[in-house]
């Protein structure tokens, strides 16, 4: 029986910045490599990119598990 994942929230240092308006990619962590997969089902190289696309998305972009699919 396939084990489904928990959605788990990544905390966010940027909670307070509204980004919904940049289109562009924003990298605040550079040098960190540790992919993660967002409910987008887009393996993002860092958990600082993933946070910057949720606020991108109003939330709507979360966590969904550490690793390449």
């Amino acid at each position: 029986k396939p084990v489904i994942p928990a959605l788990w929230e990544v905390k966010c240092l940027y909670e307070k910045v509204k980004l919904s308006w940049y289109n562009g990619t924003i990298n605040p962590c550079p040098g960190l490599y540790q992919p993660i997969r967002g409910t987008s089902f887009i393996i993002y190289d860092n958990p600082c990119i993933l946070c910057v696309e949720s606020l991108k998305s109003h939330g709507r972009i979360r966590f969904y598990r550490d690793g390449k699919c």
